[in-house]
């Protein structure tokens, strides 16, 4: 936190009155606004606050805080303004400005006060959480159309993309909110008002239908990374860029510069290209939450007479039967817990093995081969070799010349070792269509030695 920031600046918030304190700071900024002034003397400010209220019909009474030291006047508004406007003067929200030749002091919002109160009009408002993707599109257009604004644009853009992540963020959050309040509730009446009312229109208007239609990241993710890809590639705009930047002192160095755009830019690209597993997971979320709401409508209003109208009768009652109940229950059905599966579904945390300190580690033997099995991988790889595949293999070898020597028979493998020692062997059957001579000497090839021979038609060798 700042050195000067006013270690009273929360106590508002934390009051049990806050909603009326967080009113009227909303109600002071739109005052403000209104008038096209930063800053207004007291007894206009105060005024123009009565007529707000007035307005709003909004009626507020602070008057059992503890620090309430306002000296009734009869005018209940009055009182409480006042009283007021001296606790945010005293937190740090509002500040005077008594130089000048004015009547009365002036008062603004202060510099933390000005943020909080943009943070806390968003958060009361809930405002649509929209255009996010196409202000990223549009800033990224931007670079290289305006280069001496081209990092403003680049930053603008980086901060959009952190603006959609939190919208989604917040999509989430509301999804799950809803999906809670559906689980608890038991009159189907107020559900269905709080799915049309509240679901619809807080989550499926102001979230679902813009990224899918209006502020669609389908339609525009493709072009956002297009853009990205180009900027990346383009060193002398982003120079340019980077040159401008540093001389209107938005970064002190080329080298600052060069840092924060490339990360910017990676970071929209990295999030763009990632989004798809956000979108996935929103829309899981919203069909569970309509098929848990569908069902549970169904229950609540189901006539059915059936067993399984029998057993939702029962479910939908639990909350007024006894433990007791439930134990007669379970003696005369079964049930389970029945979950769908997912893809986490197959997935288990592997079993830790704790050691005892001096406990031998065990070294466990590779298992021994039983003999029929290897006697049954001898007679597959056998197959290969019969007297036909033999014949064929030296009738395709002579083709290129009238012999076959050992010397020229190609050894790139354990099948072509196993072919020499098959030549010899089968050259003492009657069906056998060459004549092989054997030599005293040996080829040595790599790892393979085979004898010496040579392998020539039969009809030639007569």
């Amino acid at each position: 936190m700042p050195n000067d920031f006013p270690h009273r600046f929360f106590n508002p918030l934390t009051s049990k009155h806050r909603d009326a304190y967080i009113h009227v700071l909303l109600a002071m900024k739109s005052v403000l606004e209104q008038s096209k002034r930063i800053a207004l003397p007291r007894s206009s400010l105060i005024n123009d606050l009565r007529r707000t209220f007035q307005r709003e019909n909004y009626a507020f009474d602070v008057s059992d805080e503890e620090e309430y030291d306002e000296t009734p006047t009869g005018d209940v508004i009055q009182d409480n303004l006042a009283f007021i406007i001296r606790l945010f003067s005293r937190s740090g929200w509002i500040d005077h400005d008594e130089t000048g030749d004015y009547t009365s002091d002036m008062l603004f919002i202060t510099l933390y006060g000005k943020k909080l109160t943009g943070f806390l009009k968003d958060l009361a408002k809930m405002d649509n959480q929209t255009g996010h993707v196409v202000n990223t599109y549009s800033n990224l257009q931007q670079v290289r159309l305006m280069p001496d604004s081209g990092f403003v644009c680049i930053q603008n853009a980086f901060e959009s993309t952190q603006r959609l992540l939190t919208s989604l963020e917040m999509m989430y959050s509301k999804i799950k909110r809803y999906y809670t309040a559906v689980i608890a509730n038991t009159n189907p009446e107020k559900l269905l008002e709080e799915h049309l009312y509240g679901y619809v229109q807080d989550v499926i208007d102001k979230l679902v239908y813009p990224i899918k239609v209006d502020d669609s990241i389908e339609r525009f993710k493709g072009h956002i990374l297009d853009g990205i890809y180009n900027l990346e590639g383009d060193t002398a705009l982003l120079e340019a860029v980077i040159a401008s930047a540093v001389q209107t002192k938005r970064i002190n160095t080329n080298e600052d510069g060069w840092e924060q755009v490339l990360r910017m830019l990676n970071y929209i690209k990295q999030n763009f290209n990632s989004i798809d597993s956000y979108i996935n997971q929103l829309d899981e979320k919203n069909q569970v939450y309509i098929r848990t709401t569908r069902q549970k409508l169904t229950y609540m209003l189901s006539m059915d007479t059936s067993v399984k109208g029998n057993i939702i009768a029962i479910l939908r009652d639990a909350k007024t039967r006894s433990g007791d109940n439930w134990q007669k229950i379970g003696d005369c059905i079964n049930i389970y817990d029945i979950r769908p599966i997912m893809e986490e579904s197959s997935r288990f945390r592997r079993k830790r093995k704790e050691r005892v300190p001096g406990e031998e580690l065990v070294i466990e033997d590779n298992a021994i081969a039983k003999q029929e099995d290897i006697n049954s991988a001898i007679d597959i790889r056998v197959l290969r070799y019969t007297t036909s595949n033999v014949n064929d293999y030296v009738y395709q070898a002579l083709k290129s010349g009238s012999a076959l020597t050992g010397q020229s028979l190609s050894l790139e493998g354990d099948d072509d070792y196993l072919m020499a020692i098959f030549l010899a062997m089968n050259s003492t059957d009657n069906r056998c269509a060459y004549s092989y001579e054997s030599e005293e000497s040996i080829v040595s090839k790599g790892r393979y030695i085979i004898p010496s021979f040579t392998i020539r038609e039969r009809e030639q060798s007569k």
